[in-house]
């Protein structure tokens, strides 16, 4: 826990369990990154010249590993008083210095979040007779985390990982169920985004937000998904498909882009055939997922607001001031960077979606 005397509108910064006031003096940049796929990033930099206790003349600092070394725990907290938040919390990965003619020279370091030890684990493996809740809980065990899953979905014969790290093979079983993947504390969750639950915040264009651009596109809109296959087994063709109704739940008495574009351009259906389901679950659940893939794309947001370390990947979003179509409540964050710099101080630049406009 980062002590209440370094609280303080700029970065705080704890490494291995010590807080480390040099690192608030210091910091020039700050970027951390996360989406819905999971792994968290840091990227900061810092002044790397100044006073060196004992010594009377300014020396280059943090390169002697004292603080800063690689495998190093970092955690990052922002925001003032009671409004201080921990928004990186990972192993340092990666360190720089730069010299530059006419400025003071900066070292930089980056850290990933503990979902690294999963992006470098590459492996061949065979899972039998499991479903996708099983394959995670056996690689979060085999990487020493807990693991919370809420993904309803099939039991399959048989899953191949083929020549893939762990993070990209439970990246590409989450996009079949429109599963969400990130890390808290020691804990992998793998849920769905109905069952992920974040922070709640209403922002005001003018007030909260510098800046905001929100759009409704029809591009990628279908009215139907249909994925085929055969069963083996029963002998049989697969013809599965999904439409709004996969997305019903999440309009909230607007008009979804689905019902737009059937009554703008009428019936648009398409084809899933990249996948190969060999039962009809496992169609029908790549369908439901693929079609809500689609439809939480109708809207997108891009904004920057204040610093605002309570906004989360998975935080839900009420906007206000932005016109009628897109005004209110709905919006899922998807994307998020808290940047630190010394020029703008602390700004939330996020992404969200919305099914649905007014």
């Amino acid at each position: 826990m980062i002590d209440e005397f370094l609280f303080n509108a700029r970065p705080a910064f704890n490494v291995d369990g010590e807080d480390i006031s040099e690192l608030i003096r210091d910091v020039v940049y700050l970027s951390v990154k996360e989406g819905l796929d999971g792994m968290k990033t840091l990227v900061a930099r810092f002044t790397a010249i100044g006073p060196v206790e004992g010594q009377e003349t300014e020396n280059l600092l943090y390169l002697d590993g004292r603080y800063l070394d690689f495998g190093k725990r970092v955690k990052v907290a922002i925001g003032a008083g009671s409004w201080q938040r921990i928004i990186f919390d990972g192993y340092i990965s990666a360190l720089e210095i730069q010299f530059e003619e006419g400025l003071y020279p900066e070292f930089s370091f980056c850290a990933e979040d503990r979902l690294m030890d999963l992006r470098m684990i590459r492996r061949s493996k065979t899972y039998i007779e499991m479903s996708d809740q099983q394959i995670v809980q056996e690689i979060a065990n085999e990487h020493g985390l807990q693991s919370e899953v809420d993904a309803s979905g099939p039991t399959y014969d048989q899953i191949q990982q083929c020549n893939m790290s762990d993070l990209a093979f439970l990246r590409e079983r989450a996009r079949l169920l429109q599963a969400e993947v990130w890390l808290e504390g020691e804990t992998l969750h793998y849920k769905t985004r109905d069952k992920r639950s974040g922070t709640s915040l209403t922002l005001i264009r003018g007030t909260d937000l510098s800046q905001v651009r929100i759009s409704a596109d029809l591009a990628h809109q279908k009215t139907k998904v249909q994925i085929a296959g055969y069963d083996a087994t029963q002998a049989q063709a697969i013809d599965e498909s999904a439409d709004d109704a996969a997305i019903s739940s999440e309009i909230a008495g607007g008009r979804s882009g689905v019902s737009i574009l059937q009554n703008a351009f009428g019936e648009r259906t398409t084809k899933r055939v990249m996948e190969v389901p060999l039962e009809a679950e496992e169609a029908s659940t790549w369908a439901l997922a693929e079609m809500q893939r689609r439809a939480r794309q109708f809207v997108t947001v891009n904004g920057i607001s204040v610093g605002a370390p309570d906004i989360v990947v998975g935080s839900t979003i009420r906007l206000e001031k932005v016109g009628a179509p897109f005004s209110g409540d709905g919006y899922y964050v998807t994307k998020l960077e808290h940047l630190y710099t010394l020029a703008d101080g602390h700004q939330t630049h996020f992404e969200a979606q919305r099914a649905f406009i007014n």
